[in-house]
């Protein structure tokens, strides 16, 4: 891929504001939720924490797929749920409050959640270890990858729900310009990224995003399993579906410029992610608003 150290750093803040931007309406009584149902979001955070990047695990080892595109699978299966679960959560009339709850301890826990899933699952599959171990392309540095989740998550998700619970007033003012702002600027970065290295995209476009699509299929079907299995009503089986089937490949793309080299078939898995798991939302949206949730269910 076209790719420069200038990437690293754009994206980096890009990443930054977004994850700020969204912090500031995030507040601590979310995290007050998950005590109040700890049921539904222990269900939630074991089909994401732990199914989802596991069973990728099993996937990468029955396909013979190249070795970038299994690290990027178990990428974006290790890294937690992204932001607009919340969005696509409250279109699907789904428990909105228990997905706000999930992003919340999920974007938290990942500072040790993804670097532990990522290295062991990477080095239990014998292709991705080759690529990783002394001898590959590639090098898996989990203090490194600490270091960058701390930079592109931690800090702006504390910041932001510091100056949300804290500053209300002022964090209501500027949160608007902060969505927009950063959500633009990802835009931006895109798409100078596919124009760029566009002819790698349309090589790739077709087997790739199978790729994308299955995986997120079957993500969405472990996480509407496990809400069946812990015997979820309507609206927080839908929640957990979304938030377990919409990973935040965003952070997953960052972690692929600083820490992977821009590997290419690792950033094509990551981009197309972020753009299908908003389509496969949109189409559940449009399904279960057909079919609301009833009272009690």
């Amino acid at each position: 891929m076209n790719y420069n150290n200038d990437y690293q750093i754009v994206l980096g803040l890009v990443l930054a504001l977004m994850i700020f931007g969204v912090a500031l309406e995030l507040r601590f009584i979310a995290f007050k939720a998950v005590l109040q149902r700890p049921v539904a979001a222990l269900a939630g955070l074991i089909g994401q924490v732990i199914f989802l990047p596991w069973i990728t695990l099993i996937i990468t080892l029955l396909l013979d797929l190249p070795a970038g595109i299994e690290l990027g699978m178990l990428l974006v299966a290790a890294s937690p749920g992204g932001n607009l679960s919340n969005i696509i959560t409250h279109l699907a009339k789904g428990n909105t409050a228990l997905s706000v709850s999930m992003t919340a301890v999920s974007s938290l826990f990942a500072i040790i959640t993804l670097p532990l899933n990522f290295t062991l699952t990477a080095n239990l599959n014998p292709v991705t270890h080759a690529m990783i171990s002394g001898s590959g392309d590639l090098k898996i540095d989990s203090l490194m990858i600490i270091k960058s989740m701390i930079v592109l998550l931690l800090v702006p998700l504390l910041l932001g729900m510091i100056l949300g619970n804290f500053f209300t007033g002022f964090a209501h003012k500027i949160t608007p310009f902060f969505k927009r702002i950063s959500s633009l600027a990802f835009i931006v970065f895109v798409a100078f990224a596919i124009g760029g290295n566009w002819k790698i995209f349309l090589d790739n476009l077709g087997f790739v995003f199978i790729i994308v699509v299955i995986h997120n299929l079957i993500a969405l079907i472990i996480g509407n399993l496990i809400a069946r299995l812990f015997r979820q009503n309507e609206g927080n089986k839908r929640a957990i579906t979304i938030e377990v089937g919409m990973q935040n490949s965003g952070l997953a793309l960052g972690l692929i410029l600083t820490q992977f080299q821009a590997e290419p078939n690792m950033a094509l898995v990551a981009a197309f992610w972020g753009i299908w798991h908003i389509v496969s939302g949109l189409i559940l949206v449009t399904y279960w608003k057909r079919n609301p949730p009833q009272e009690g269910n």
